[in-house]
């Protein structure tokens, strides 16, 4: 069965929905005094969380940029390849509160996996792009 046209939306982009869900996890962990004390607030947790909200706003500003020139497209291109980069630190300092604030393996595996996931989804769209425009500029 079909949706009649005049009844269908545009939908987001599934990598900026896992983005916005990956980062709203993130500051709710993170908001959590059990999982990160708030004495670390200024030094790792605020950094985790502006890495995060980082990823969404790349992706997010990468969307709105529709190439109509390879200049374009380069610009698009870039702000894909730091969010996946983005995700790769994040990572990192995950890794690290981990460590340091003895974070349980089940979240931090959740949480890795939602990044996984934003990661992922943005390569593919990378690669999308890539192949889409290749001829045209």
């Amino acid at each position: 069965m079909s949706v009649r046209a005049n009844e269908r939306n545009q939908g987001e982009l599934t990598v900026i929905i896992k983005a916005k869900e990956m980062a709203a996890h993130t500051l709710r962990i993170t908001n959590n005094e059990k999982n990160f004390p708030k004495r670390y607030r200024l030094t790792l947790t605020n950094k985790i969380v502006d890495k995060a909200f980082d990823i969404y706003t790349l992706l997010y500003e990468a969307n709105e940029l529709y190439p109509h020139n390879a200049a374009e497209l380069e610009m698009r291109q870039n702000k894909q390849r730091q969010a996946m980069a983005y995700c790769r630190s994040l990572m990192a300092m995950i890794d690290i509160a981990k460590e340091t604030f003895g974070i349980s393996t089940d979240k931090v595996a959740y949480w890795a996996k939602l990044i996984f996931e934003v990661r992922t989804l943005a390569a593919a769209w990378f690669k999308k792009d890539a192949d889409r425009f290749k001829n045209q500029f």
